[in-house]
């Protein structure tokens, strides 16, 4: 039985890696289930054992990283004794910016952000357990412009190091974009 969990799990990874693969070189949108039987070394009929569709495969990859970006900012702010700032949020993701950005980008999955948006509302919510109608539009926006800031990072080429990325982020947040345009004019 522990061989055969083992086998099942390992299948599983190596369908959820050739995921990932095919969306790094050609987009999330442009995978196909033969795309990914091949890459995994796996027959059709197995793929059709953990997934049935494609659309199945990418809501799976997705709702796995929403919940451990759930998991961490959850443990974040209760390190953090429920004062996290958004440096220390970023920072937090810097190990998840290039998947989240291939999930955000133009290539891929134009639900995926609605997605987050109402993951962070809820958890927000499940957080501070204060009722605050303002959060939603407040972590809308937030969640908004480090997903646009974040696609345009991995999508141009023009790539800052994480540590300028997450300054550039938390800049922007706190003091807003005319605060990041005095201190680049002062540059």
């Amino acid at each position: 039985m522990g061989k055969h969990l083992e086998q099942t799990n390992q299948t599983r990874q190596n369908i959820i890696d050739a995921f990932w693969s095919m969306a790094e070189s050609d987009g999330v949108r442009n995978i196909s289930v033969s795309a990914v039987v091949k890459k995994a070394g796996i027959n059709r009929s197995t793929y059709y054992e953990y997934f049935s569709s494609v659309e199945d495969l990418a809501d799976h990859v997705e709702g796995s990283i929403i919940d451990e970006l759930k998991q961490l900012i959850g443990d974040l702010y209760i390190r953090y004794n429920f004062s996290c700032s958004y440096r220390d949020l970023a920072r937090a993701l810097a190990p998840y910016y290039d998947r989240l950005a291939l999930l955000l980008g133009e290539g891929g999955d134009k639900r995926f952000l609605s997605k987050v948006q109402r993951e962070a509302v809820a958890l927000a919510s499940e957080i501070t357990a204060v009722p605050d109608p303002m959060i939603e539009y407040e972590l809308a926006y937030a969640v908004s412009a480090f997903a646009g800031v974040l696609t345009y990072w991995n999508e141009t080429g023009k790539k800052i190091s994480e540590d300028a990325f997450t300054e550039l982020f938390h800049t922007m947040s706190i003091r807003g974009l005319e605060a990041q345009c005095i201190n680049a004019e002062g540059r």
